[in-house]
């Protein structure tokens, strides 16, 4: 989470993720068994998302068992031992240690996805039923054990970039005779927040009874009886905030005139660039043209939708809706505006430049495609 303007920590970074310095045991095996997610090497964003988060998930949600041996494999003295394999089918067979806490970190993070996927569709629902997009922020009021804590501060972070808001997911406890509701509240700062918690803190004691940690990112507590005074002041307060999708974009080009050298430019050297305060370049195309003929779906785990335009870029759409697979292949043609981010795309040598839609807007819906 450290600012990577700051030169020293970059060059930090750098040299702990390259090749020479990646020793640890627990996470070289972890390197290795994602090797083509991650590419010819680490860097801080393939570390954000194919290392860091088996090692979250595991201290959110692993026993204690299962974090004594993912800890066990990050000591070079323990990380080889030959231990029972725990591999399904493997019985009476040993393996390494570290092999066995790799298996284990990458099924505790799938246990993890699936009960954040149940608590994000409960909570999903709760917003239609309950008409919470009509307050600027999403505040979730739950009982004990209706989502797990450890789950509470990641459902947060997914719900608060869907839908580009503050939330909050507290739950109803009791200590000391007095009951509350706590958890976690995360803001957005692309919304032009700088401190969600210095909002909540300004709402005084006698609303909140403490908002801990960092300033989009912490800890909240609300007063039984403050909750409807909470939304009052929030309300207000965040009067002025987008509530729209808003994408900060460093390119913006029509659709007729997509800059394919430019993507290339962004998707092959910034992959060790992007991090904390150094974020990843967003482009925009407007009223692009797709026709029906330029679209092919492919099915296989989860729809993933790509679209050849005429200026040599493929537009790709992945774990794409049915909905979305039937506005592109049932009508001839679809007028769409799309922020998105660049790629470089290497397959038999071939080179293609690609942009990874984030979100669009359909314009116009044409019976006929001229």
């Amino acid at each position: 989470m450290m600012s990577l303007k700051s030169i020293e920590t970059k060059h930090l970074i750098n040299k702990g993720l390259s090749d020479d310095y990646v020793k640890n045991p627990f996470l070289y095996y972890m390197a290795q068994k994602n090797a083509y997610s991650l590419g010819s090497h680490i860097t801080p964003i393939g570390a954000a998302f194919y290392i860091v988060p088996f090692v979250n998930a595991v201290t959110r949600s692993g026993t204690q068992q299962e974090k004594e041996l993912i800890f066990d494999a990050m000591l070079n003295f323990k990380a080889f031992n030959i231990v029972p394999s725990t591999k399904r089918g493997c019985k009476g067979q040993t393996e390494k240690l570290v092999e066995q806490a790799v298996r284990t970190a990458t099924n505790v993070k799938a246990r993890q996805t699936r009960e954040q996927d149940k608590a994000m569709e409960l909570l999903e629902k709760r917003i239609e039923t309950e008409n919470m997009l009509d307050h600027a922020v999403l505040l979730f009021l739950l009982n004990q054990g209706e989502i797990a804590s450890g789950l509470a501060g990641l459902v947060a972070n997914k719900l608060m970039a869907k839908y580009q808001r503050p939330c909050c997911i507290l739950t109803l406890t009791e200590k000391d005779g007095k009951t509350s509701f706590s958890g976690s509240a995360r803001g957005y700062n692309k919304s032009g927040i700088e401190s969600f918690k210095d909002i909540c803190e300004s709402f005084g004691d006698g609303v909140i009874e403490y908002a801990q940690g960092h300033a989009n990112a912490f800890g909240l507590s609300l007063p039984l009886d403050s909750v409807d005074t909470f939304i009052e002041k929030s309300d207000k307060a965040l009067a002025a905030m987008e509530t729209e999708p808003l994408f900060y974009v460093d390119f913006e080009w029509k659709g007729t005139n997509i800059d394919k050298d430019k993507i290339l430019d962004i998707g092959s050297a910034g992959q060790d660039l992007w991090g904390q305060d150094v974020d990843e370049p967003f482009v925009a195309v407007k009223k692009l043209n797709v026709s029906k003929s330029q679209v092919s779906v492919y099915r296989k785990k989860d729809n993933t939708i790509k679209i050849s335009t005429p200026a040599g870029v493929d537009l790709m759409i992945f774990k794409a809706t049915e909905a979305q697979c039937e506005l592109f292949t049932s009508n001839e043609a679809v007028v769409i505006t799309l922020v998105g981010r660049c790629n470089e795309n290497v397959w038999m040598g071939k080179v293609t430049p690609q942009i990874f839609i984030e979100d669009y807007q359909v314009e116009e819906i044409k019976q006929y495609d001229f």
